[in-house]
C-alpha cells in the first residue's frame, strides 16, 4: 500500500536547480545505499532525473547482479556506481582480504556498466591504511569514510597515496551519538520519520559549505514518510543540488595533509 501512495506520488515540484542565481547555497550529493531491492532506487531515479540530479549510487553485489540493466541505465545517464562491500567493516582486515573484495566489486561493476568504478566503500564507511594501499593497487580514486567534521562533508588527500577519502555528513541523535546524515541510520537509532526531518532543518540551517545526503532507498525511496522528509530536503532552496559526482566535486576545497593526521 505505501508503495502504491509513491506510485501516484506527484514529481511536478521543482528543485533547486544548477540554473539557481542564488550564490552562498549548500553543496550539495546526493548518495544512495540498496541491499534489498530495486523499487527504491527506482523512485529516486525519477525523481532526480526530473530536476537533472544524478546521486552516487552504492549497492550491494546481489542487487547489482539482480538488476544490471538498471545500473546500466543509472550509469549511461550520469549516476556514479559505487562498489560496496557490506558483510563486514574493513577496519583492522588483512591487505590480501580488502583488495579480493574490492577487485571484486570492482570487476562487478564494471562489467554491467561498462564503465570505471571510482568509488568503494565497505561496511559502515570503514577503511584503514590497507584500504589505500589496495585501493591505490587497483585505481580506485575514492574510499567513502565515516563523518569527522559533524554535518559537513569532507574530501582528504593523503600525502602518501593517490586514493582521496570523501568523510560523509555526520549528526548526533539524542543519546544513541553520532552518525551518517542518513535516513536509515536515525531509523536504526530509533528515529520517527518527523525526528528525520528535524535533524534535516538542523543541518541545513547550520550551512555546512559541503554535504551528502544518504539515503537507504529500500526505507527513503519506498516509505511515504521518510521519503516526504528526502523530498522537503531536495526542494530546500539553502542547497545546490549538483547535476552529478564530478560537479560536487568541483566544488569542493580538497584537504590534503598526512595519512597519520587524517581524523
Amino acid at each position: 500500500i505505501i508503495i502504491a501512495f509513491l506510485i501516484i506520488y506527484s514529481f511536478n515540484t521543482s528543485y533547486p536547480s544548477e540554473e539557481s542565481p542564488e550564490k552562498a547555497k549548500i553543496n550539495g550529493l546526493i548518495m544512495l545505499i540498496e541491499f534489498e531491492g530495486i523499487d527504491g532506487v527506482l523512485h529516486w531515479e525519477k525523481a532526480l532525473d526530473q530536476n537533472n540530479i544524478r546521486a552516487l549510487i552504492k549497492a550491494q553485489e546481489n542487487v547489482l547482479e539482480e538488476y544490471p540493466e538498471v545500473f546500466k541505465r543509472l550509469a549511461d545517464k550520469g549516476y556514479e556506481i559505487a562498489g560496496g562491500y557490506d558483510e563486514a567493516p574493513f577496519w583492522d582486515m588483512a591487505y590480501e582480504e580488502q583488495y579480493d573484495l574490492m577487485k571484486k566489486a570492482k570487476e562487478t561493476i564494471e562489467c554491467i556498466t561498462e564503465k570505471p568504478m571510482r568509488v568503494f566503500g565497505s561496511r559502515y564507511f570503514a577503511y584503514d591504511e590497507n584500504t589505500l594501499k589496495a585501493a591505490d593497487d587497483l585505481d580506485i580514486q575514492y574510499i567513502l569514510a565515516r563523518g569527522t567534521a559533524g554535518e559537513e562533508a569532507v574530501v582528504y588527500a593523503p600525502e602518501e597515496y593517490r586514493v582521496k577519502i570523501i568523510s560523509v555528513s555526520n549528526v548526533p541523535f539524542e543519546e544513541m551519538g553520532k552518525g551518517s546524515l542518513c535516513d536509515y541510520s536515525l531509523w536504526a537509532r530509533g528515529a520517527t520519520p518527523e525526528d528525520f526531518g528535524e535533524v534535516l532543518d538542523w543541518c541545513l540551517n547550520n550551512k555546512p559549505k559541503d554535504m551528502i545526503l544518504v539515503s537507504h532507498a529500500y526505507l527513503g525511496g519506498t516509505r511515504l514518510a521518510w521519503w516526504e522528509q528526502n523530498e522537503k530536503a531536495l526542494r530546500s532552496d539553502k542547497v545546490m543540488w549538483r547535476t552529478n559526482f564530478d560537479e560536487w566535486l568541483k566544488n569542493l576545497d580538497v584537504i590534503e595533509m598526512p595519512f597519520s593526521e587524517i581524523p
